[in-house]
């Protein structure tokens, strides 16, 4: 019997070990949901229909974002560029429009383009001279912030009547940007766990080494996973526009930071190898809900800082206790 407990113990260790991850996890969410159940009883307005509309509109160019930095994070890596990326396809957008219904569907392919332009980059940068993605994205996020400041120093142009519709009309009273953004994470979603590139892209991030052992072509996991982050990027600039209106030098300042802490709040590890589009999903309108709730309750900016930093200490440490258990 002694034999017996013995030889599945090891066994018996490792599902333990999966259970008390899995019982981490849903214990946060359990948190999180009687945090908003609390809100919804508590603060006035906050189960307004009008309100929740106003939340999934506002979290849709996070949302996006969102979904190119999950696979970016899962398969290992990091970017730091994507918030100037959509910073520079909001003035690009709005100063070619300027108002122009009929110039949108081509600008629209070409700010795309311009952004998986520059996820290659990335790319082939990484792959070429072996640099950490964090100091990589970092100097590309001030390359862009210089050439938004050499392009304009002030808002410029305007958008389309197309881009302001998606980004602020509502259909049935739901959001047009939360059908796409909606759609666009069910869609990643898919590719990440039912197909051969979202299979390599896990086990690159996971462990590179044996994945290369294993035949996998690392090179072209990370050069795949930076120009569906820059795609991303530039739609949500897009979106960004048609809500902004013109073309404002500083609307990506921190866009970057906000979609790495909606994927760690995800369950995304930070470390690679684990990662889930719909749970990103799902911290993006944690973030938009509590911006929400410190707005209603009238809450300072100065406070509203710290409290979204300490949310960002949180993530990380419940990022790594995750991962230690594992």
């Amino acid at each position: 019997m002694t034999e017996v407990s013995r030889s599945k113990s090891p066994s018996l260790r490792v599902l333990s070990h999966i259970h008390r991850a899995s019982s981490h996890e849903n214990a946060v969410w359990w948190m999180i949901g009687a945090g908003m159940l609390g809100a919804a009883l508590f603060v006035p307005g906050f189960l307004d229909l009008q309100n929740l509309a106003n939340v999934a509109r506002q979290s849709a160019v996070l949302g996006v974002l969102a979904i190119g930095q999950t696979y970016v994070i899962t398969a290992g890596m990091i970017d730091l560029s994507v918030g100037q990326i959509a910073g520079l396809v909001v003035v690009l957008s709005s100063a070619m429009i300027n108002g122009d219904t009929s110039m949108t569907l081509p600008v629209a392919m070409l700010m795309l383009c311009i952004g998986a332009g520059i996820g290659f980059f990335n790319g082939v940068l990484l792959n070429l001279l072996r640099l950490h993605p964090l100091i990589l994205t970092f100097g590309m996020l001030s390359v862009l912030q210089g050439i938004i400041f050499t392009y304009t120093d002030r808002s410029v142009g305007r958008t389309s009547e197309w881009l302001s519709a998606l980004a602020n009309n509502d259909l049935f009273g739901i959001p047009l940007s939360a059908f796409l953004v909606i759609a666009l994470a069910f869609g990643a979603h898919l590719v990440l766990t039912r197909t051969r590139f979202g299979y390599h892209l896990v086990a690159a991030g996971g462990n590179a080494e044996s994945a290369r052992r294993a035949g996998i072509r690392l090179w072209r996991i990370r050069l795949a996973v930076f120009v569906v982050s820059g795609i991303t990027a530039a739609l949500a600039g897009l979106l960004l526009a048609g809500r902004i209106g013109t073309g404002y030098p500083l609307a990506g300042n921190g866009l970057e930071l906000d979609a790495i802490v909606a994927v760690v709040l995800g369950g995304t590890a930070l470390s690679g190898g684990r990662g889930s589009v719909l749970r990103s999903l799902a911290g993006v309108v944690l973030l938009a809900c509590i911006s929400n709730l410190l707005n209603l309750l009238e809450v300072s900016a100065y406070l509203q800082m710290f409290i979204k930093g300490a949310i960002v200490v949180l993530a990380i440490l419940l990022n790594q206790s995750r991962k230690g258990q594992a």
